[in-house]
C-alpha cells in the first residue's frame, strides 16, 4: 500500500512539472525562409517567437546563401 502511494504521490508531482513546464514555453511559428541582408553577410529568418524573429546567420558564397559557423578557439591573452 505504502509503495502504490509513494507512486502516484511521484507520479502526481511529474505531471505538475510537466503541466508548468510546457506553459511557460513560447512556441516558434514557422514564416516562409527570408535573408534581410547586406551585400554578403544577412540573417534569414525562419520565424517568430512572439514578436522575435528567429533564424540563421549566413553569408553569400559564389551567389548562394550559406550558414555561418563560427569557429571556437582558446587564444593566449598576451603574445
Amino acid at each position: 500500500m505504502r509503495l502504490i502511494v509513494s507512486l502516484v504521490l511521484a507520479f502526481c508531482t511529474f505531471s505538475a512539472g510537466v503541466a508548468v513546464g510546457s506553459a511557460q514555453a513560447v512556441q516558434v511559428r514557422r514564416v516562409p525562409p527570408k535573408v534581410m541582408s547586406g551585400e554578403d553577410f544577412g540573417f534569414r529568418v525562419e520565424g517568430r517567437r512572439g514578436d522575435t524573429p528567429v533564424g540563421t546567420l549566413v553569408i553569400r558564397v559564389n551567389g548562394e546563401w550559406m550558414e555561418a559557423q563560427f569557429a571556437a578557439a582558446v587564444r593566449p591573452v598576451t603574445k
